[in-house]
């Protein structure tokens, strides 16, 4: 049993933490607040430990000796990289990693549209599979542990193929700020920007949602919010749309979390949070459509990339780079994002619906009183429960308890050995801090000035607040909100660089967005007016 341990560097002594294993304290902790912001229930640090083994993975692929770890205290995850070798050689490993990448980005996407696509899908199609009402107890224990067991092969494809995508865009980046010195932060990464890719086609068939609920105006009288598909199914008339509504449902419903938290449902468990979106669009007519915003990127892209050859006139050397890099950066860039639609919104999904199976199947043995009760148990519990019934009444009251005591703390940003300053990366990104008062600064992600209310979303219950035009001010976000970013005037995010997602969604719908101001959530009221370049990378409160 190890003892309890004061946080070091911005933590508070009401924060305890536990090592788990001596060396944790020799390393740098940092609170994941731009995946999970919130504190986690039992079973969602299990996943999230889950998604962790997928980095040894990847960096086995690339033969690099870096050690991503995470724990969960108090709720909330935290990470760190481990170099297992002296101190002198980590910068060394560090532009290993980087070297090892670019050697993977000629074979990156044939593997993930030829091997591990198909893969992914298959597991996801087993375990939706899983008779959960009708196995015996104990089989249905093995069937649990195995279901794990196999959707935990999807992050691990995850941590690999994502290498080779991040590394061409750095290098990308690299040169095209090195061509263009007074490229905004945002600029290179445009240069990929129009592809037709998943993310599009979600927008392009919400837009077909949209118009057709529109189309019948009828059916948009004395919707309620709450049960608006519910209120829908009663009606005759409603028949098409539902149809519809089921198709892009069985497509893209594993998405509508918006935080990798299994706390929070997707689209298919809820069709509600997604039809309030619908029913807010319907109501508005359409600034521009998907395809629309499609092609003015693509033709940014271009406009950016001839501005780069015009530097490189002279240079052939340098130019036949620049293609070469741009050619692979326009080929695999995209994944990025993708992987986050396929495997990170995917999984979340697939591993919530069969937990809330499972609890349904507990609460009709008496262990909980409620399915959402399974997130208080953890994984190995439950296969025990499964196996041989208990009640659990009892302690699911106290974790609940202690769940929203901690879910009413703010957490340390870093715990163990100090932080030390760095320059950060594109997608954690750069602190940068303001000494005016009215003026909150990050970096600029994607180019635009806009101008509007401020709507903090913290949580699924806000995200429902954002009208047409507003700007977001959120922690982090991923392709869940594109019903949102295809209205917003703009975007501000405590967390994340140019290449987080919460900058490529944005780019990808042309919403002028500020990145990574740190404390925007904070500093910035729900419905105060705000005013923010996307190129500067900074937000006036007006």
């Amino acid at each position: 049993m190890t003892a309890p341990a004061a946080p070091t560097g911005d933590a508070a002594s009401d924060f305890p933490i536990e090592w788990l294993e001596p060396r944790d304290a020799e390393l740098t902790w940092g609170w994941d607040d731009m995946h999970m912001p919130q504190a986690l229930a039992p079973l969602a640090g299990d996943y999230v430990l889950m998604m962790t083994q997928g980095f040894a993975y990847g960096y086995e692929r690339l033969d690099v000796p870096i050690q991503i770890k995470s724990r969960i205290w108090n709720g909330y995850a935290y990470f760190t990289a481990d170099i297992p070798l002296p101190e002198s050689e980590h910068e060394a490993t560090w532009e290993l990693r980087s070297i090892r990448a670019r050697e993977h980005i000629d074979a990156t996407h044939g593997y993930w549209i030829g091997t591990a696509l198909p893969e992914i899908q298959a597991i996801y199609a087993d375990v939706a599979a899983i008779p959960v009402e009708d196995l015996a107890g104990p089989v249905l224990a093995d069937a649990w542990e195995e279901a794990w067991s196999r959707l935990g092969r999807p992050w691990r494809i995850h941590f690999y193929v994502i290498r080779g995508p991040y590394q061409v865009l750095e290098d990308l980046a690299d040169l095209y700020e090195s061509i263009v010195v007074d490229a905004a932060p945002g600029d290179a990464l445009a240069l990929i920007g129009g592809a037709a890719d998943e993310l599009q086609a979600v927008e392009t068939e919400l837009e077909g949602l949209v118009a057709m609920l529109r189309g019948t105006p009828e059916l948009m009288v004395d919707l309620p919010p709450t049960d608006a598909v519910g209120s829908l199914a009663a009606r005759p008339d409603a028949a098409p749309f539902l149809a519809a509504l089921d198709a892009f449902l069985a497509r893209h419903g594993h998405l509508g979390q918006n935080w990798d938290n299994l706390a929070e449902p997707s689209w298919i468990e809820e069709p509600n949070l997604l039809m309030a979106e619908i029913a807010k669009r319907a109501a508005k007519a359409p600034r521009t459509t998907a395809e629309e915003r499609r092609a003015r990127l693509a033709e940014r892209a271009e406009v950016l990339a001839a501005l780069a050859r015009e530097q490189l006139a002279g240079d052939p050397d340098r130019a036949r780079t620049f293609e070469q890099t741009l050619a692979a950066a326009r080929m695999i860039g995209p994944i990025t994002e993708t992987h986050n639609y396929w495997i990170d919104r995917m999984v979340q999904s697939h591993v919530r619906r069969l937990a809330m199976r499972v609890g349904g199947r507990l609460v009709r043995d008496g262990v909980v009183a409620t399915t959402a009760d399974v997130l208080f148990l953890y994984k190995a519990e439950i296969a025990e429960l499964l196996r041989t019934p208990t009640s659990r009444h009892a302690l699911i009251a106290d974790r609940r308890t202690e769940h929203a005591h901690w879910s009413a703390t703010r957490p340390p940003r870093t715990v163990g050995k100090p932080a030390e300053d760095g320059d950060g990366d594109r997608f954690d990104g750069v602190n940068v801090t303001s000494t005016e008062p009215n003026e909150v600064r990050g970096t600029g992600a994607s180019a635009g000035v806009a101008r509007g209310t401020a709507r903090v979303v913290l949580d699924q219950a806000t995200f429902g607040a954002v009208q047409p035009g507003d700007i977001i001010v959120c922690t982090s976000s991923n392709p869940s909100w594109i019903p949102l970013f295809a209205i917003a005037g703009g975007l501000v995010t405590d967390t994340g660089g140019v290449l987080s997602h919460a900058g490529v969604v944005a780019r990808e719908f042309g919403l002028p967005a500020v990145v990574g101001t740190q404390d925007g959530t904070i500093r910035i009221a729900d419905g105060r007016l705000v005013e923010l370049d996307g190129s500067t990378g900074i937000v006036r409160l007006l």
